[in-house]
């Protein structure tokens, strides 16, 4: 049985299901064939020839003789196929991303931040217990402030502010002798 390409193109074109039977049975398992040589997937490779034939079908395109149609369809799974190896690589890019990021054990370097986080967490919950005055100075001293523009900001002496911050260090470091020593382990 030969096929007449003329009546099949305008079938086709025309988008009578009789010419799309003949096209499919005519092109469906040598575009397979093409499509599973470049992905090697077959199952693959029939869904990307079956999405191109649905869209040549949905499409309202007007092929002007088989060759134009014969080469829009290869060129179409062509791309379609390098369009899901594409996909496929980024997809495996990204996985392998999240499986190295998951992996990552702390660095030196995070684990000094997160210790120095931890005592300066720590510091300020034991200055919080400092009496109103000794707290009132050691939050200023944190902020940066020196010993003179306390002791004008709170109306206090130099000497006051001096006693006060040996007191709350005294304190402090007690408070934190285990903190510290813990993080050296």
């Amino acid at each position: 049985m030969s096929i007449d390409f003329d009546s099949l193109l305008e079938g086709v074109n025309k988008k009578d299901m009789r010419a799309w039977e003949d096209l499919y049975a005519g092109y469906y398992a040598v575009l397979c064939s093409y499509v599973n040589n470049i992905l090697r997937d077959r199952d693959q490779a029939q869904d990307i020839v079956q999405d191109v034939l649905v869209a040549v079908w949905k499409s309202s395109k007007q092929f002007g003789d088989m060759k134009e149609l014969t080469s829009y369809l290869y060129r179409s799974c062509y791309n379609n196929a390098l369009i899901y190896k594409r996909n496929v690589q980024i997809r495996k890019g990204i996985e392998q991303k999240i499986i190295l990021e998951a992996e990552v054990e702390f660095s030196d370097e995070i684990f000094a931040i997160t210790v120095r986080d931890e005592l300066l967490r720590q510091l300020y919950c034991y200055i919080k217990e400092l009496p109103d005055g000794a707290r009132e100075i050691m939050e200023l001293s944190v902020l940066g402030l020196s010993g003179p523009e306390i002791a004008e900001k709170l109306g206090i002496t130099i000497h006051t502010v001096k006693t006060q911050k040996n007191r709350s260090f005294k304190y402090l470091r007690e408070k934190l002798k285990d903190s510290v020593l813990l993080f050296l382990i």
